[in-house]
């Protein structure tokens, strides 16, 4: 029996941004390989580079030297329609800000990333119901954002990551606009749905107690992993 090969592989990664006549680097030769069903916490103070790792494993950014394979793919180079195919089907995103589109209701913003991708509409709606039952929304279903709390928000905003059932997802500062306690509970309901899915998690965060709900945690320091 032929050995699984790892769900993502990060190989000598490097982004730098513009600052005026200067390049800011941010990666320095990121190297992270991570196996289907890992959840693991990308522990690192602010400005380690914990979010533009995730964008550019996620393929909302490019590195300017090195290699991410996902499922044996290249993701760091490519079309644009090419990798937002990638974005939409393959991966979740939960975002520190929510990012819901404010004229659609909870089930429409779940349901969005399944009819980007085309799906039956009757199914999309179906599978969105359940996820946002899932989520402790079942009765919130037809509020827009403005009519939910923050804590609401960001569990619309996770029950949409799942909806076309990506192989991985990627949460950045998932509770960071939200108090301890209902942070608390994202976590938690993050922690739960990895488990029943058996999904792969990367969570990044610069709290210690957040990332120590992970069995795997990498710490970022300077733009590389300590």
């Amino acid at each position: 029996m032929s050995e699984q090969k790892p769900l993502l592989v990060a190989t000598g990664v490097h982004k730098s941004y513009p600052m005026g006549r200067r390049q800011i680097p941010v990666l320095r030769g990121v190297d992270l390989t991570v196996d289907r069903g890992d959840f693991l916490a990308l522990r690192g103070s602010s400005g380690a580079g914990k979010s533009t790792l995730l964008h550019v494993l996620g393929a909302l950014d490019s590195p300017d030297q090195g290699s991410i394979q996902l499922e044996g793919v290249e993701i760091s180079t490519g079309t644009a329609a090419a990798l937002s195919r990638i974005r939409n089907d393959r991966l979740g995103f939960v975002f520190q800000a929510y990012h819901l589109l404010p004229e659609l209701d909870a089930l429409e913003n779940v349901c969005l990333p399944g009819r980007i991708a085309r799906r039956d509409a009757a199914e999309c709606a179906d599978k969105g119901r359940d996820l946002l039952r899932r989520v402790g929304l079942g009765e919130r279903m037809d509020h827009r954002p403005y009519e939910l709390s923050g804590g609401e928000q960001q569990r619309v905003a996770i029950a949409r990551a799942l909806i076309n059932d990506p192989v991985l997802l990627l949460a950045d500062e998932p509770t960071g606009n939200l108090d301890s306690k209902t942070g608390q509970e994202i976590v938690d309901l993050l922690v739960a749905l990895q488990g029943e899915r058996r999904m792969t998690l990367i969570m990044a965060t610069h709290s210690a107690d957040m990332a120590a709900r992970a069995p795997r945690v990498v710490e970022l320091l300077d733009g590389k992993v300590a």
